[in-house]
């Protein structure tokens, strides 16, 4: 179960190294950390411990991230979880989809260094 008193951040992402860099970054910042590499792994973890925000991956191993997104929008018990996409597929229409499907935030990973998603998150759930 999440510590309640730490804020926990979901990563589904299919890329072990890509996990690894994220949580090291996270945990060192006092943040709960949970991962999945597949988006019905993520949708489960989501569901079961109830992350205080997601980052998105949009090209994963199984399905579309894309696919995911639109999924924990639909489910009552995560569409109020702040989504932000992180990926390096950069196409307008995939930015221009994932805020249509309720992402809070689109970084591209190959521009922003894990300090800045760490800045990111902190900038969203105090504005929640």
């Amino acid at each position: 179960m999440t510590n309640p008193q730490k804020p926990t951040v979901l990563l589904i992402e299919d890329d072990p190294d890509q996990i690894f860099m994220y949580q090291s970054k996270f945990e060192l910042e006092g943040y709960e950390f949970i991962s999945a590499r597949k988006g019905d792994e993520g949708m489960d973890l989501a569901k079961t411990e109830k992350p205080d925000i997601i980052l998105l991956d949009l090209v994963l191993i199984v399905e579309n991230g894309l696919d995911v997104l639109e999924k924990l929008k639909q489910d009552k018990v995560t569409q109020m979880i702040p989504v932000v996409v992180l990926t390096n597929l950069v196409k307008k229409e995939a930015m221009k989809k994932s805020r249509d499907l309720g992402a809070v935030g689109f970084l591209v990973k190959t521009n922003t260094v894990p300090a800045d998603v760490v800045w990111e998150v902190q900038k969203i759930l105090a504005n929640r």
